[in-house]
């Protein structure tokens, strides 16, 4: 058999499996086609965080990362300022997560809160598909409903370029690639220890968090890390505040702020990363100080800590996190800040 054959052979091979891919994955995935642009949402919002802030309440609901979830005691806030807060801290997520926290938890239940804190750091209000995909969609997807065409837009669409714009909408194997991929991860992480061990998928879960625990990893490789991952913060083109505002979450999450009389604030926590003003990048200067006005100037509150001399090195844990000493520190200079909008 000489090799034009094999290859012909090999052709009409890949071409059937192309073809079965086409009429198999649609159907089994429950996916339309053509596709519509953008991911798939589930058709309800995880309700625990709605019913938790129907039922308790509270005047103050912070919105964060790691940063918000590690950098502040809820229960001492609440008693230093003596109202109820609630505090919704996701590590690793970004401003496509807090638009839809603001959008369908804070203003899903029966309750609206009186001052609501968006807790970032530099750049990550204007950068819309920033920790969306790969592992961090499932979390974004608890919190989305089934339509969320700001989000797809923001977050998916704008990303794409006519290729793949194309593909995801006629090509079933690439518009079903997350649903493959999980499905393949999930055989890789969870059929070994079951067949061998008869551990479930909990079992399994449970031993892998406790391995790969936060405090287990070694203190340099997790900051490198966080600086690789954080390269997209400080590109240039991120630092561009006026190429990005328009298309980022920042105007949605002020105009739902002002249409439900909630005083949305913006506070920026320091980090280790640029700890003194004078090593930031000109760029990113430039960017906080338009950042600051537009804040301002559209009714919402900015509050920058980033180089507050109060806050000391000695407080992190790590570059971007504080350790127990800095969580109590910062706790009381938030209270601070939060009992003069409260008074007003």
């Amino acid at each position: 058999m000489n090799a034009k054959s094999v290859f012909a052979r090999y052709l009409i091979f890949l071409f059937g499996m192309l073809l079965a891919g086409n009429v198999y994955l649609p159907g089994h995935y429950n996916i339309p086609y053509p596709q519509t642009l953008g991911p798939q949402f589930k058709a309800n919002v995880k309700r625990d965080r709605i019913d938790a802030i129907s039922a308790n309440r509270p005047a103050v609901v912070l919105i964060g990362d790691s940063v918000l979830y590690l950098g502040i005691d809820q229960q001492a806030l609440s008693q230093q300022l003596g109202v109820e807060t609630y505090s919704i801290g996701m590590p690793g997520f970004g401003s496509a997560a807090w638009y839809l926290i603001l959008k369908n938890v804070v203003l899903g239940g029966s309750h609206r809160p009186e001052v609501v804190v968006v807790m970032f750091r530099d750049t990550m209000l204007t950068i819309p598909e920033f920790r969306t995909t790969g592992r961090y969609f499932a979390a974004i997807d608890d919190f989305a409903g089934r339509r969320e065409p700001l989000l797809t837009e923001l977050a998916f669409v704008n990303r794409m370029n006519p290729l793949e714009k194309l593909a995801g909408q006629y090509f079933p194997l690439y518009s079903a690639r997350w649903e493959l991929r999980e499905a393949l991860d999930s055989r890789v992480r969870y059929m070994p220890s079951s067949l061998l061990l008869d551990c479930s998928a909990e079992c399994t879960d449970e031993a892998i968090n406790s391995i790969f625990a936060r405090g287990l990893v070694d203190a340099v490789a997790f900051n490198q890390a966080v600086e690789d991952a954080g390269e997209t913060l400080y590109a240039l083109e991120a630092m561009d505040f006026d190429g990005k505002i328009d298309r980022s979450f920042l105007p949605a999450m002020i105009q739902l702020a002002q249409e439900n009389n909630i005083k949305l604030v913006f506070v920026r926590t320091r980090t280790l990363v640029f700890p003194e003003y004078s090593s930031e990048p000109p760029a990113l200067r430039n960017y906080m100080e338009s950042l600051d006005a537009y804040i301002s100037g559209h009714g919402a509150y900015f509050i920058d800590f980033a180089h507050d001399e109060r806050i000391k090195d000695e407080y992190f844990s790590d570059i971007l996190h504080f350790n127990p000493s800095g969580m109590q520190a910062f706790t009381g200079m938030l209270a601070e800040e939060l009992k003069v909008l409260l008074k007003q």
